[in-house]
């Protein structure tokens, strides 16, 4: 395996490094510690190994994430997705957060992880995987949450074209905790196949979504998916008419038990290329990008746009701490929250 470790800018004399790492099939990733900002996902055509498509979307120039407000690619917490009224009750103590989102809170906040320079502890390697270890300590009151917050974020990328982003985090007090990656995948790539991701294949593995309100809150509720254009349980296409209806942003009940299992998988039908995530987290937020804006510019002299990236955010279900029948997002003192998530990138499809 190649890694290379690329100094591309600096905070107060603290580097922002990009770290690129090749596995012996030619497939790669590269990501910067500043918010954890996965730049490239680079997938070899299965016939041709030394032809690729870098299938995420992101900025020419990787220190591009620093001005970032669209969330491509990033560490997002201390709790991510939304948050009703941007509140919450934590023992009989009530906590205001910042409501970066109408009367809501998103990802964390105004600046979230995704802002925040991560340390980049360690780059350990064996004969089949790279790990590297990131760590921040989200301080107490930091975007109003209690609590002084550990955190670990481990990048870890193998032989086996499986790329896992695994949290922890500890606590002082007792606190709330939902990390996620907010992925961009488009599996057509930036090369001859690019366009919006009509024409990609999806599977979810779970047939409950989250019920949501008109604000995209959930009001505690489960819904079946069947006869509605959430249902994914059978691998299904993106079409046409499920983005002009307003596409997909919601949260999949998918692993109740919380063990490693597949939860989703997400393919091109142009270029073969996809990947399944495989996880311990109850819910998958699946959106198509319809809130996106209208023109990014990206990679490869690409102008992304609406529907031009969709993501796969394995998590706790949104405002949790506020639903009694959602699993709590609690961080007890003296306890430790652990988020696994493996990405089996495959040029397979």
């Amino acid at each position: 395996m190649k890694i290379n470790k690329e100094l591309i800018s600096n905070i107060d004399d603290q580097g922002i490094y990009l770290v690129s790492i090749t596995n012996d099939n030619n497939y790669s990733v590269s990501f910067s510690n500043f918010g954890g900002y996965i730049h490239q996902v680079l997938i070899p055509y299965r016939n041709n190994p030394e032809l690729y498509e870098d299938v995420i979307l992101g900025y020419e120039d990787p220190s591009g994430c620093m001005t970032d407000r669209s969330f491509f690619n990033v560490i997002t917490g201390r709790v991510c997705n939304r948050m009703k009224d941007a509140e919450f009750t934590l023992n009989n103590e009530r906590h205001k957060l910042n409501n970066n989102n109408g009367n809501n809170h998103l990802h964390g906040g105004s600046i979230g992880f995704n802002k925040r320079l991560w340390n980049l502890d360690s780059i350990d390697e064996t004969s089949d995987e790279v790990i590297v270890s990131m760590s921040y300590l989200s301080e107490h009151l930091e975007e109003n949450y209690p609590g002084n917050l550990s955190c670990i974020t481990k990048y870890k990328f193998n032989n086996n074209n499986e790329f896992s982003i695994c949290y922890s985090a500890t606590t002082d007090q007792d606190t709330i905790v939902n990390i996620t990656n907010h992925n961009y995948w488009n599996f057509h790539g930036h090369n001859d196949h690019y366009g919006k991701i009509l024409n990609h294949g999806v599977q979810i593995y779970g047939d409950e979504v989250c019920e949501v309100e008109a604000d995209l809150i959930p009001n505690g509720n489960f819904l079946n998916v069947v006869n509605t254009k959430y249902d994914f349980v059978e691998s299904n296409m993106i079409s046409k008419d499920l983005l002009e209806q307003g596409g997909i942003d919601i949260n999949y009940a998918v692993n109740h038990q919380k063990v490693m299992k597949p939860v989703g998988r997400v393919w091109s039908n142009r270029t073969r290329m996809g990947v399944e995530y495989i996880s311990d987290q109850p819910g998958l937020q699946f959106y198509t990008g319809g809130n996106m804006h209208p023109e990014y510019q990206g990679k490869n002299q690409r102008t992304y746009g609406k529907n031009y990236g969709l993501c796969m955010e394995t998590q706790y279900f949104p405002d949790a701490i506020n639903q009694d029948n959602f699993e709590s997002p609690i961080l007890k003192a003296g306890e430790t929250y652990a988020s696994n998530t493996i990405i089996k990138l495959s040029n397979n499809y």
